[in-house]
Protein backbone atom coordinates (compact mmCIF):
# COMPACT_ATOMS: atom_id res chain seq x y z
CA UNK A 1 0.00 0.00 0.00
CA UNK A 2 1.22 3.29 -1.22
CA UNK A 3 1.13 6.03 1.76
CA UNK A 4 1.88 9.76 1.05
CA UNK A 5 2.31 10.97 4.38
CA UNK A 6 1.33 14.62 5.00
CA UNK A 7 1.81 17.73 6.72
CA UNK A 8 2.13 21.70 7.78
CA UNK A 9 4.45 23.47 10.03
CA UNK A 10 5.34 26.94 10.46
CA UNK A 11 8.05 27.70 13.72
CA UNK A 12 8.38 24.18 15.37
CA UNK A 13 12.17 24.25 15.48
CA UNK A 14 12.42 23.46 18.83
CA UNK A 15 9.80 20.48 18.65
CA UNK A 16 10.96 19.14 15.00
CA UNK A 17 14.54 16.87 15.82
CA UNK A 18 11.83 14.51 18.06
CA UNK A 19 9.19 14.45 15.29
CA UNK A 20 11.39 13.48 12.55
CA UNK A 21 12.83 10.68 14.87
CA UNK A 22 9.54 9.36 15.55
CA UNK A 23 8.41 9.33 11.91
CA UNK A 24 11.65 7.96 10.51
CA UNK A 25 10.99 4.59 13.51
CA UNK A 26 7.45 3.54 12.42
CA UNK A 27 6.35 0.22 11.67
CA UNK A 28 4.97 1.08 8.57
CA UNK A 29 7.21 3.82 6.47
CA UNK A 30 4.98 6.22 4.20
CA UNK A 31 5.89 6.27 0.50
CA UNK A 32 6.69 10.19 0.72
CA UNK A 33 6.31 13.06 3.33
CA UNK A 34 5.54 16.21 1.81
CA UNK A 35 5.55 19.23 4.26
CA UNK A 36 4.46 22.66 3.36
CA UNK A 37 6.07 25.83 5.97
CA UNK A 38 4.21 28.58 5.75
CA UNK A 39 6.94 30.58 6.19
CA UNK A 40 8.75 29.16 9.15
CA UNK A 41 12.00 31.69 10.51
CA UNK A 42 13.17 29.80 13.57
CA UNK A 43 15.18 27.34 11.59
CA UNK A 44 12.23 24.78 10.57
CA UNK A 45 12.51 24.86 7.37
CA UNK A 46 15.75 24.47 7.24
CA UNK A 47 16.25 21.49 9.29
CA UNK A 48 13.34 20.32 6.67
CA UNK A 49 15.53 20.20 3.90
CA UNK A 50 18.58 18.58 5.61
CA UNK A 51 15.99 16.29 6.61
CA UNK A 52 14.89 15.64 3.20
CA UNK A 53 18.78 15.56 2.12
CA UNK A 54 19.80 12.25 4.06
CA UNK A 55 16.37 10.35 4.70
CA UNK A 56 15.41 7.24 2.90
CA UNK A 57 11.94 8.06 2.63
CA UNK A 58 11.62 10.27 -0.23
CA UNK A 59 10.52 14.18 1.21
CA UNK A 60 9.44 17.28 -0.64
CA UNK A 61 9.65 20.09 1.30
CA UNK A 62 7.22 23.03 -0.16
CA UNK A 63 7.14 26.44 1.24
CA UNK A 64 4.52 29.38 1.25
CA UNK A 65 4.79 31.68 2.99
CA UNK A 66 1.84 33.48 5.04
CA UNK A 67 -0.51 30.30 4.08
CA UNK A 68 -2.78 29.34 6.61
CA UNK A 69 -3.38 25.58 7.59
CA UNK A 70 -5.92 24.83 5.11
CA UNK A 71 -3.80 25.91 1.82
CA UNK A 72 -0.48 23.92 3.11
CA UNK A 73 -2.54 20.91 3.71
CA UNK A 74 -4.28 20.93 0.06
CA UNK A 75 -0.49 22.23 -1.39
CA UNK A 76 0.68 19.00 0.14
CA UNK A 77 -1.87 16.43 -0.98
CA UNK A 78 -2.28 18.19 -4.29
CA UNK A 79 1.26 17.39 -4.83
CA UNK A 80 1.26 13.77 -3.11
CA UNK A 81 1.42 11.39 -6.09
CA UNK A 82 -0.18 8.25 -3.85
CA UNK A 83 -4.44 7.61 -3.21
CA UNK A 84 -3.83 6.83 0.60
CA UNK A 85 -3.72 10.22 2.27
CA UNK A 86 -1.94 10.38 6.20
CA UNK A 87 -2.52 13.57 8.02
CA UNK A 88 -0.45 14.69 10.81
CA UNK A 89 0.96 18.64 12.35
CA UNK A 90 4.92 18.42 12.57
CA UNK A 91 5.45 19.00 16.23
CA UNK A 92 3.89 16.50 17.18
CA UNK A 93 5.20 12.98 19.01
CA UNK A 94 4.39 9.26 17.59
CA UNK A 95 4.64 5.85 18.87
CA UNK A 96 6.17 3.66 16.07
CA UNK A 97 3.16 2.18 15.04
CA UNK A 98 0.98 5.44 14.34
CA UNK A 99 1.16 5.24 10.99
CA UNK A 100 0.30 1.36 10.89
CA UNK A 101 -2.91 2.11 13.19
CA UNK A 102 -4.41 4.74 11.14
CA UNK A 103 -3.72 3.06 7.49
CA UNK A 104 -3.93 -0.87 8.14
CA UNK A 105 -7.80 -0.27 8.16
CA UNK A 106 -7.51 0.57 4.64
CA UNK A 107 -6.44 -2.42 3.41
CA UNK A 108 -10.28 -3.63 3.52
CA UNK A 109 -11.93 -1.89 0.21
CA UNK A 110 -14.60 -0.69 2.00
CA UNK A 111 -12.79 1.60 4.30
CA UNK A 112 -12.46 5.42 3.41
CA UNK A 113 -11.40 7.22 6.40
CA UNK A 114 -9.54 6.12 9.60
CA UNK A 115 -9.60 8.76 12.53
CA UNK A 116 -6.91 8.20 15.43
CA UNK A 117 -7.12 9.31 18.86
CA UNK A 118 -4.51 11.30 20.17
CA UNK A 119 -3.48 12.52 23.82
CA UNK A 120 -0.10 14.33 25.46
CA UNK A 121 3.01 13.38 27.22
CA UNK A 122 1.98 14.03 31.01
CA UNK A 123 5.60 14.14 31.88
CA UNK A 124 5.96 17.26 29.45
CA UNK A 125 3.13 18.95 31.39
CA UNK A 126 5.34 20.85 33.67
CA UNK A 127 4.22 24.66 33.28
CA UNK A 128 1.33 25.65 35.62
CA UNK A 129 -1.00 26.86 32.47
CA UNK A 130 -0.32 23.30 30.65
CA UNK A 131 -1.11 21.43 34.11
CA UNK A 132 -3.80 23.39 34.53
CA UNK A 133 -5.13 22.32 30.65
CA UNK A 134 -4.49 18.92 31.98
CA UNK A 135 -6.84 19.05 34.45
CA UNK A 136 -9.10 20.74 32.43
CA UNK A 137 -9.41 18.79 29.67
CA UNK A 138 -9.30 15.36 32.29
CA UNK A 139 -6.07 14.79 31.66
CA UNK A 140 -6.81 14.50 27.26
CA UNK A 141 -8.80 11.45 27.95
CA UNK A 142 -10.98 11.71 24.28
CA UNK A 143 -13.54 9.85 23.86
CA UNK A 144 -13.28 9.16 19.88
CA UNK A 145 -16.24 7.37 19.98
CA UNK A 146 -18.80 9.44 20.92
CA UNK A 147 -21.26 9.95 18.16
CA UNK A 148 -19.98 13.96 17.68
CA UNK A 149 -16.68 13.10 18.22
CA UNK A 150 -14.46 14.98 14.99
CA UNK A 151 -11.40 13.74 14.17
CA UNK A 152 -8.51 15.89 13.83
CA UNK A 153 -6.06 16.20 11.12
CA UNK A 154 -2.79 15.78 13.23
CA UNK A 155 -4.06 11.90 12.68
CA UNK A 156 -6.39 10.88 10.12
CA UNK A 157 -6.15 8.77 6.97
CA UNK A 158 -8.52 8.73 3.92
CA UNK A 159 -8.85 7.66 0.17
CA UNK A 160 -8.42 10.33 -2.26
CA UNK A 161 -11.45 9.78 -3.37
CA UNK A 162 -12.82 11.49 -0.10
CA UNK A 163 -10.34 14.72 -0.20
CA UNK A 164 -11.45 15.15 -4.10
CA UNK A 165 -15.45 14.87 -3.18
CA UNK A 166 -15.55 17.61 -0.62
CA UNK A 167 -13.12 19.47 -2.86
CA UNK A 168 -9.95 19.54 0.10
CA UNK A 169 -10.10 21.94 3.58
CA UNK A 170 -11.43 25.07 3.82
CA UNK A 171 -9.10 28.04 2.40
CA UNK A 172 -11.28 30.59 3.38
CA UNK A 173 -10.85 30.11 6.90
CA UNK A 174 -8.73 33.21 8.55
CA UNK A 175 -6.75 31.01 10.92
CA UNK A 176 -8.54 27.49 11.92
CA UNK A 177 -11.24 25.35 11.83
CA UNK A 178 -10.38 23.58 8.68
CA UNK A 179 -10.11 20.10 9.86
CA UNK A 180 -13.03 20.32 12.11
CA UNK A 181 -15.51 21.40 9.33
CA UNK A 182 -13.20 18.88 6.86
CA UNK A 183 -15.02 15.90 9.32
CA UNK A 184 -18.18 17.74 9.26
CA UNK A 185 -18.16 17.37 5.52
CA UNK A 186 -16.74 14.32 5.19
CA UNK A 187 -19.63 12.90 7.51
CA UNK A 188 -21.97 14.31 5.55
CA UNK A 189 -21.02 13.27 2.38
CA UNK A 190 -22.46 10.12 3.93
CA UNK A 191 -18.38 8.53 4.35
CA UNK A 192 -18.41 6.48 7.70
CA UNK A 193 -15.03 6.97 9.60
CA UNK A 194 -13.29 3.98 11.58
CA UNK A 195 -12.15 5.77 14.63
CA UNK A 196 -9.02 4.10 16.33
CA UNK A 197 -9.20 4.00 20.28
CA UNK A 198 -6.02 3.74 21.45
CA UNK A 199 -3.50 7.21 21.31
CA UNK A 200 -0.75 7.17 18.99
CA UNK A 201 0.18 10.86 18.22
CA UNK A 202 1.17 13.25 21.28
CA UNK A 203 0.13 16.61 21.38
CA UNK A 204 2.36 19.08 21.95
CA UNK A 205 1.03 21.78 24.25
CA UNK A 206 1.99 25.39 25.37
CA UNK A 207 3.61 26.61 28.48
CA UNK A 208 2.08 29.85 28.27
CA UNK A 209 -1.33 30.53 29.55
CA UNK A 210 -1.59 33.41 26.75
CA UNK A 211 -0.71 30.34 24.12
CA UNK A 212 -3.89 28.35 25.27
CA UNK A 213 -5.99 31.51 24.79
CA UNK A 214 -4.66 32.09 21.59
CA UNK A 215 -5.56 29.01 20.69
CA UNK A 216 -9.10 29.10 21.64
CA UNK A 217 -9.40 32.13 19.63
CA UNK A 218 -8.32 30.78 16.46
CA UNK A 219 -10.41 27.41 16.89
CA UNK A 220 -13.82 30.22 17.91
CA UNK A 221 -12.47 32.23 15.09
CA UNK A 222 -12.55 29.38 12.37
CA UNK A 223 -15.86 28.05 13.70
CA UNK A 224 -17.22 31.75 13.68
CA UNK A 225 -16.54 32.31 10.42
CA UNK A 226 -18.04 28.79 9.35
CA UNK A 227 -21.61 29.70 11.37
CA UNK A 228 -20.35 26.03 13.21
CA UNK A 229 -20.61 24.81 16.48
CA UNK A 230 -23.20 26.92 17.88
CA UNK A 231 -23.64 24.40 20.55
CA UNK A 232 -20.33 25.17 22.00
CA UNK A 233 -21.21 28.74 22.15
CA UNK A 234 -24.08 28.55 23.43
CA UNK A 235 -23.15 26.46 26.37
CA UNK A 236 -20.15 28.75 27.21
CA UNK A 237 -22.61 31.71 26.79
CA UNK A 238 -24.93 30.47 28.85
CA UNK A 239 -22.15 29.44 31.31
CA UNK A 240 -20.86 32.77 32.08
CA UNK A 241 -24.02 34.45 31.42
CA UNK A 242 -25.27 32.35 34.82
CA UNK A 243 -22.29 32.77 36.55
CA UNK A 244 -22.20 36.60 36.35
CA UNK A 245 -26.44 36.63 37.57
CA UNK A 246 -25.71 34.25 40.07
CA UNK A 247 -22.84 36.63 41.70
CA UNK A 248 -24.82 39.71 41.21
CA UNK A 249 -27.84 38.02 43.07
CA UNK A 250 -25.41 36.44 45.63
CA UNK A 251 -24.56 40.25 46.24
CA UNK A 252 -28.07 41.36 46.62
CA UNK A 253 -29.21 38.53 49.19
CA UNK A 254 -26.47 39.52 51.49
CA UNK A 255 -27.04 42.83 51.21
CA UNK A 256 -31.02 42.86 51.44
CA UNK A 257 -29.74 40.06 55.00
CA UNK A 258 -27.43 42.78 56.63
CA UNK A 259 -29.89 45.56 55.70
CA UNK A 260 -33.33 43.89 56.64
CA UNK A 261 -32.08 41.44 58.77
CA UNK A 262 -34.15 39.12 56.81
CA UNK A 263 -33.86 36.68 53.79
CA UNK A 264 -35.56 36.34 50.59
CA UNK A 265 -36.34 32.74 50.01
CA UNK A 266 -37.47 33.47 46.58
CA UNK A 267 -33.50 35.00 45.42
CA UNK A 268 -31.92 32.15 47.14
CA UNK A 269 -33.65 29.71 44.98
CA UNK A 270 -33.19 31.42 41.96
CA UNK A 271 -28.83 32.10 42.89
CA UNK A 272 -29.06 28.37 43.97
CA UNK A 273 -30.59 27.76 40.43
CA UNK A 274 -27.87 30.02 38.30
CA UNK A 275 -24.92 27.68 40.30
CA UNK A 276 -25.42 25.76 37.29
CA UNK A 277 -23.21 28.42 35.59
CA UNK A 278 -20.05 26.43 37.81
CA UNK A 279 -21.04 23.22 36.25
CA UNK A 280 -17.80 23.03 34.25
CA UNK A 281 -15.77 23.95 37.84
CA UNK A 282 -18.00 21.07 39.35
CA UNK A 283 -16.04 18.61 36.55
CA UNK A 284 -12.86 20.42 36.81
CA UNK A 285 -12.60 20.00 40.86
CA UNK A 286 -13.34 16.20 40.42
CA UNK A 287 -10.48 15.67 37.62
CA UNK A 288 -8.45 17.37 39.91
CA UNK A 289 -9.26 14.59 42.52
CA UNK A 290 -8.08 12.01 40.37
CA UNK A 291 -5.05 13.91 39.56
CA UNK A 292 -4.42 15.74 42.87
CA UNK A 293 -0.08 15.10 43.93
CA UNK A 294 2.49 17.41 44.90
CA UNK A 295 2.58 18.06 40.57
CA UNK A 296 -1.33 19.10 40.64
CA UNK A 297 -1.28 20.55 43.99
CA UNK A 298 -4.46 23.43 45.01
CA UNK A 299 -2.56 26.17 43.21
CA UNK A 300 -3.41 24.00 39.83
CA UNK A 301 -6.65 23.71 40.55
CA UNK A 302 -7.27 27.49 41.23
CA UNK A 303 -5.38 28.40 38.17
CA UNK A 304 -7.20 25.59 36.08
CA UNK A 305 -10.32 27.28 37.08
CA UNK A 306 -9.32 31.23 35.98
CA UNK A 307 -7.69 29.76 32.78
CA UNK A 308 -11.26 28.23 32.06
CA UNK A 309 -12.67 31.49 32.72
CA UNK A 310 -10.73 32.90 30.17
CA UNK A 311 -10.79 30.65 27.29
CA UNK A 312 -14.57 30.28 27.39
CA UNK A 313 -14.14 34.35 26.98
CA UNK A 314 -11.50 34.20 24.33
CA UNK A 315 -13.64 31.43 22.30
CA UNK A 316 -16.51 33.57 23.09
CA UNK A 317 -15.38 37.09 21.64
CA UNK A 318 -13.34 35.54 18.14
CA UNK A 319 -16.57 33.07 17.80
CA UNK A 320 -18.62 36.43 17.70
CA UNK A 321 -15.74 38.02 15.19
CA UNK A 322 -16.07 35.30 12.80
CA UNK A 323 -19.37 35.01 12.75
CA UNK A 324 -19.78 38.39 12.01
CA UNK A 325 -17.03 39.19 9.76
CA UNK A 326 -18.28 40.82 6.34
CA UNK A 327 -15.49 39.65 4.03
CA UNK A 328 -17.69 38.93 0.95
CA UNK A 329 -15.46 36.03 0.55
CA UNK A 330 -16.34 34.34 4.23
CA UNK A 331 -19.88 35.06 3.97
CA UNK A 332 -20.57 33.65 0.76
CA UNK A 333 -18.64 30.36 1.03
CA UNK A 334 -20.01 29.94 5.05
CA UNK A 335 -23.71 29.68 3.27
CA UNK A 336 -22.27 27.28 0.55
CA UNK A 337 -21.19 25.49 3.81
CA UNK A 338 -24.54 25.44 5.55
CA UNK A 339 -25.98 24.34 1.93
CA UNK A 340 -23.84 21.46 1.44
CA UNK A 341 -24.26 20.36 5.08
CA UNK A 342 -28.20 21.26 5.60
CA UNK A 343 -30.19 18.20 6.61
CA UNK A 344 -27.19 16.40 6.47
CA UNK A 345 -25.11 16.84 9.52
CA UNK A 346 -26.13 19.58 12.80
CA UNK A 347 -23.89 22.32 12.94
Amino acid sequence: MQISLVSTVFNESSRLEKTIADLESQTVKPSEIIITDAGSSDGTYEKLLEWRDTSNIPIIVLQKHRCNVAEGRNLAIRTAKHDIIASTDFGCRFTNKWLESITNPLINPEVMVVGGSFSVIEADQNSLAAKAAYINNNGYNINVKAANFIPSSRSIAYRREVFDKIGGYCEWLTLAGDDFIFGLEVKASGYKILMVDEANVFWGRHVLPIGFLKEAGRYGLGEGEAKSNVSMLFKHLISLTFQFLFIVLLIFNITFYILEKDVNISAIVINLMLAIGFKSYISTFLNWLRFRSEKYNFKVLIFAFYQQQMIKYYYIKSYLKGYFNTSERVVDNSIELKKRLNGNIKL
